[in-house]
């Protein structure tokens, strides 16, 4: 009941930006998008057009530089692969855009797209886009220190693995730095009618990009594996595995720490999410990975 009054409260604040910033009186609710781990993102119609408009959830702060991502999403509409961004603000996150309508690549099989998928990421990649550092491992030690401010301690396990991670860590500091997402997932990929779009900027940053087909893997490894293969068009050979695993061995101790961190602020209770259980899943997959 209280829940459902929130989310009420939501899109009741929701429709009043969207008329405000359009000028309009007629927006409406026309679904909310599901995907992510706190955000409250809706479409909603305002004047016979689709758009998006979303609400970080509390504590989304810690995690994005808005202002990066304002620069991100001016920088990347050079490429015609992001959806086009009507308003954003900076200092609280809410953001206005053009809806896509099309097919979301996390309800297909995925590997049938992965000819567009590379498409897509080598248009990036190859781009001279200017992003700022993605400084993946500063990135970690700032989400460990969240944890820690709510009184967490990293159990040995955990620290086991960081250990791993940084030893593997020096072997590709000298990886070619590209332009990257960064959170290339398929909940983020939408073929469109009129092309393939590329959503949410949030993280964009330099980078190594078997970084970018690692987060592919939010689909499953497998599915990480085919847009590898794919990528580099040939059987991927021991060194191009080892890589892949690395970079997904390190998302997942970073989402690791994000539940944890959502868990011990209330989330879990709040978003009906048990945040510590997903927190266990994303350990166990860094785990398996580091192990082969």
């Amino acid at each position: 009941m209280h829940a459902n009054f929130k989310e009420m409260e939501i899109e009741l604040y929701i429709l009043r930006r969207v008329n405000a910033l359009l000028h309009a009186t007629d927006a409406k609710i026309v679904k909310r998008l599901e995907g992510g781990m706190s955000n409250y993102t809706y479409v909603v119609e305002c004047q016979g057009e689709q758009y998006t408009f979303r609400v970080p959830g509390k504590f989304a702060e810690k995690f994005v530089n808005r202002d990066e991502e304002y620069a991100n999403i001016r920088e990347v509409e050079r490429l015609g692969l992001n959806n086009e961004t009507v308003y954003i603000e900076i200092q609280s996150g809410e953001k206005l855009a053009k809806y896509v309508d099309g097919t979301i690549m996390s309800t297909t099989d995925v590997v049938s797209y992965n000819e567009m998928s590379v498409k897509a990421l080598k248009k990036l990649h190859n781009s001279d886009l200017k992003f700022s550092d993605y400084n993946a491992f500063g990135r970690l030690d700032d989400d460990e220190r969240f944890c820690r401010e709510t009184g967490f301690t990293h159990p040995q396990e955990y620290l086991d693995l960081r250990h791993k991670l940084d030893e593997m860590h020096k072997e590709y500091k000298k990886v070619k730095m590209v332009p990257c997402h960064c959170d290339y997932q398929p909940t983020n990929l939408v073929i469109g009618k009129d092309r393939f779009y590329v959503l949410d900027w949030e993280f964009a940053g330099m980078n190594d990009p078997f970084y970018d087909i690692a987060c592919y893997g939010n689909a499953g490894f497998d599915k990480a594996l085919s847009l590898l293969e794919a990528y580099v068009g040939h059987k991927p050979n021991e060194e191009e595995l080892r890589r892949l695993c690395f970079h997904r061995a390190f998302q997942c101790l970073q989402w690791y720490n994000v539940a944890i961190f959502k868990d011990r602020v209330g989330l879990s209770k709040d978003l009906n999410l048990d945040f510590n259980a997903i927190a266990l899943m994303f350990l166990g997959m860094a785990k398996d990975l580091l192990e082969k």
